[in-house]
């Protein structure tokens, strides 16, 4: 990274201030829930059995948004598009949090929160931030034109969602967002993307802070203000790629690091339209749930699962370093795999039910 070199001498420094402050402040959230009776309470679709401070996002977009602001100040480069893409990073960001943590204390109709995704999409592609190309695996890489607009959209709403599918279990959404981090720094490695670096490193290190009290059994969940908000800013991180590096494996790579929240989309669309239910009503199906069931503890389950997510990372250096084609191929299988896996163990637990 030619840009702003003596960003990387402070890396670590970056790294604990994100821990140290989203740790700070994380407790200090818990201590005000319980002061003020602020909960989650348990009810037939969560797993947790007692009421729990749900404020966590707070901390890590406060976190996140204090130490990116201040490197910012720092060093201009790592902003990337500059004081055009902090302002609509800021303000798209702040805007999907705002609406988690309504959701939070007041249950949004899904809807509301699909139209405040959208928006903050359109607010991203009115500051010229979109998807520009994508790429089909075994074929080649395609100028969008106008259809860049629906499919970032579209990109935007599905990642945006997709940590908050997983975010069912004490640790999961955190953890995995951890090793989601450590892919795009792997990404930004190979691409020599200082701003993916940048937002990978405090994320991660505003993550590892918050994981101190949320991992099992949690002092404090994510709320959707947090798994939306970590959601958003991998979509963002993924649309940026491509934009900033004109390969065709830029195009690809990001959505290998999201590889398991990707994953429990797909599974959960598909199971909801063969059950015909509606693709937004909430279940207790998930893959975490589905291990559950099996007897796994929680603890085993974040390894499992932990492992899977790390597991899609070690599939971004070989697309740089060994043969596209044949490392597609591999990774194709790997997903198969995991998608027969999940249906053995939906089969084998239904039919122990029957």
């Amino acid at each position: 990274m030619q840009e702003c070199p003596e960003i990387l001498g402070i890396s670590l420094i970056l790294l604990v201030s994100a821990i140290v402050l989203s740790s700070g402040l994380t407790f200090s959230l818990i201590k005000l829930s319980r002061l003020k009776k602020i909960y989650d309470y348990p009810n037939g679709r969560k797993i947790h059995r007692r009421p729990t401070p749900f404020l966590g996002g707070a901390a890590i977009f406060a976190a996140f948004w204090i130490i990116f602001s201040l490197i910012g100040v720092y060093c201009r480069e790592a902003m990337f598009g500059g004081e055009q893409f902090f302002l609509a990073f800021l303000l798209t960001s702040t805007l999907i949090f705002i609406t988690g943590l309504i959701d939070d204390f007041f249950d949004l109709r899904f809807y509301i929160k699909l139209l405040a995704q959208i928006a903050a999409a359109l607010i991203l592609i009115a500051f010229d931030f979109h998807i520009i190309n994508l790429y089909v695996p075994f074929w080649r890489s395609f100028e969008l034109g106008w259809a860049a607009y629906p499919v970032t959209i579209l990109w935007v709403v599905l990642l945006t969602n997709g940590i908050n599918l997983i975010d069912g279990m004490d640790g999961l959404a955190s953890l995995v967002g951890i090793t989601i981090c450590i892919g795009l720094l792997i990404i930004s490695s190979f691409l020599d993307i200082l701003l993916i670096f940048v937002i990978a490193v405090i994320l991660a290190g505003c993550l590892i802070g918050f994981l101190i009290y949320n991992k099992p059994p949690a002092k404090i969940y994510l709320g959707d203000s947090g798994a939306l908000f970590m959601g958003f800013v991998f979509a963002v991180a993924a649309i940026v790629c491509p934009i900033k590096s004109f390969t065709a494996v830029s195009m690809f790579v990001p959505l290998v690091a999201v590889g398991l929240p990707l994953l429990e989309i797909v599974t959960t669309v598909v199971r909801r339209i063969w059950s015909g239910k509606k693709i937004y009503q909430p279940d207790t199906r998930h893959i975490f749930h589905y291990l559950m069931n099996f007897g796994y503890s929680e603890k085993s389950i974040l390894l499992i699962l932990g492992t899977i997510s790390l597991a899609f990372n070690a599939f971004i250096p070989a697309l740089f370093i060994f043969d596209r084609r044949q490392v597609f191929s591999i990774f194709v299988l790997f997903l198969i795999s995991l998608f027969i896996l999940f249906f053995i163990l939906k089969l084998v637990k239904g039919a122990e039910r029957t």
